[in-house]
């Protein structure tokens, strides 16, 4: 193609024109051509070298509709079923990609697929740390006492205490207020990326603070140079750190 006249390039990022074989190269050009829409006036210019850089020529009187094709579909995202069916195709092979404009502007990009449902890789780590809740289980015939905590969230953490003399403190909280316990704690992460907690060596305990937290707060404004007297709402402000974090 003559001084490379073109006026869209669809950019495939994880593959290249050596590889890439004639049954992928049609369905690209295919979901492709769906995106610009009026097929008849859109013409296949190149295939770039690198990547695979497929670029297509837009006839003169047909710009505009192509234009209003692609701004249409980057404002619908997930709802255009074209974006959709482009981005699926590329997740299967595992490969993104954008529509760029002849003047470097990225019109569309496919960023679902950059992240392909590729799990994340399962990890263990360990740290001194505390939980919050409820003991309903404990007891046991060795050093370090089993014992299994009822979370707020409604989860449940098996830790071991360590020795008999805290465990015989801790028995009295059965079934009853919540404790706060700290210790060692092992922490794993799944493949979809969620960590929990799936033990604890628990070095000493104590009683959460019962005060409300609107009380809290209420304390903290009242003190002077922190931002917390600023905000209308410092619990919902706290709250969405933590879910943050």
């Amino acid at each position: 193609m003559k001084s490379l006249d073109w006026s869209y390039e669809l950019h495939i990022i994880g593959t290249r024109p050596a590889v890439l074989s004639l049954q992928d190269f049609g369905e690209l050009v295919k979901k492709f051509a769906d995106l610009l829409g009026n097929t008849e006036k859109i013409h296949f210019g190149a295939l770039r070298k690198g990547s695979a850089r497929v670029l297509v020529k837009v006839e003169e009187d047909a710009h505009d509709d192509v234009f209003v094709q692609l701004a249409t579909a980057r404002l619908q995202g997930q709802a255009s079923t074209k974006v959709v069916r482009m981005e699926e195709y590329l997740q299967t092979r595992g490969w993104h990609g954008e529509v760029r404009s002849r003047e470097g502007n990225v019109v569309l990009t496919f960023a679902r697929a950059t992240a392909a449902n590729e799990p994340e890789l399962e990890r263990t780590v360990q740290q001194m740390d505390t939980i919050v809740g409820k003991v309903i289980k404990i007891g046991g015939r060795d050093e370090t006492v089993p014992m299994t905590l009822e979370t707020s969230e409604g989860s449940y953490v098996e830790v071991n205490v360590r020795g008999r003399d805290l465990a015989k403190r801790l028995a009295p909280y059965l079934f009853g207020k919540e404790v706060r316990i700290s210790g060692v704690a092992t922490w794993k992460r799944d493949q979809e990326g969620k960590w929990s907690c799936t033990g604890m060596i628990i070095d000493q305990f104590e009683e959460p603070d019962s005060t409300p937290l609107s009380d809290i707060f209420d304390s903290l404004r009242s003190l002077p140079g922190n931002h917390w007297n600023e905000m209308d709402d410092p619990i919902g402000v706290w709250k969405k750190l933590r879910e943050d974090n």
